[in-house]
């Protein structure tokens, strides 16, 4: 998840704006953590920082990669051994101003391992006709919602996941419910970052209601080192 509004504050501190979505008025209260690794309790990580500022009627917004990393889904490139196709491939992924996408070997491995070569193929086909039309996202539309999850070698070389390729979630809905839960609170994992972004799992289906991804748009979760893998998303009432 792009820069923090409120990069700079302190472990525990939070920092707060305003969006309106869909005619109504959210209130976003981003909260800093300590940096989540593999084996922590999100449902634990998530009461200890927002017991003392959550309200009635708040959701709790969690990054799609804080979950994954502390479920273990982070994994070190040098345990995937990319093959014939995925060294190939990955050369013909264009890599932007924010970040590699799939363009390395470790991760087009991971690509054709969860979508199949033959998807992926395909969507490097279509990918390369639309583009001659001005059309982009046609590859991720083609190889599917998991590749276009697949996350991390990210951050620069000082960043924790630089080295790591983080796995798509298996069930986020059931993870969002789990979480819930254990903690008490209304839970959305979210995927969001400078380009867009996606709601991955909601621990009740009535939180649909509310357009997250909308109420999220300008990503004020930003990405890994501000760490601010949490907020809470609190309807404004005038």
């Amino acid at each position: 998840m792009g820069e923090a509004k409120g990069k700079g504050l302190a472990v525990g501190q939070t920092w707060q704006s305003e969006i309106e979505s869909n005619g109504k008025k959210y209130l976003r209260i981003l909260v800093k953590t300590h940096f989540i690794t593999e084996g922590e309790d999100v449902a634990q990580v998530i009461v200890r920082y927002v017991e003392d500022i959550y309200q009635a009627g708040d959701c709790v917004v969690i990054s799609e990669t804080m979950v994954a990393n502390a479920i273990g889904l982070a994994v070190d490139q040098s345990q995937i051994k990319p093959g014939w196709w995925a060294r190939r491939l990955y050369k013909y992924v264009k890599r932007t101003k924010h970040g590699r996408g799939i363009g390395t070997p470790e991760k087009m491995q991971v690509a054709i391992e969860l979508a199949g070569l033959w998807r992926i193929l395909l969507a490097a086909v279509v990918s390369a006709i639309t583009k001659l039309f001005g059309l982009k996202g046609w590859f991720y539309r083609v190889a599917g919602d998991k590749v276009r999850s697949i996350d991390g070698q990210s951050g620069g070389p000082d960043g924790p996941y630089w080295t790591k390729v983080i796995l798509p979630l298996p069930d986020p809905n059931k993870l969002a419910s789990d979480i819930s839960a254990s903690c008490g609170y209304p839970v959305v994992i979210a995927d969001i970052n400078d380009l867009g972004g996606s709601i991955k799992g909601w621990s009740n289906p009535q939180l649909r209601q509310i357009d997250f991804a909308d109420v999220l748009r300008d990503n004020p979760m930003g990405q890994t080192i501000t760490m601010t893998p949490l907020a809470l998303v609190r309807p404004v009432v005038e």
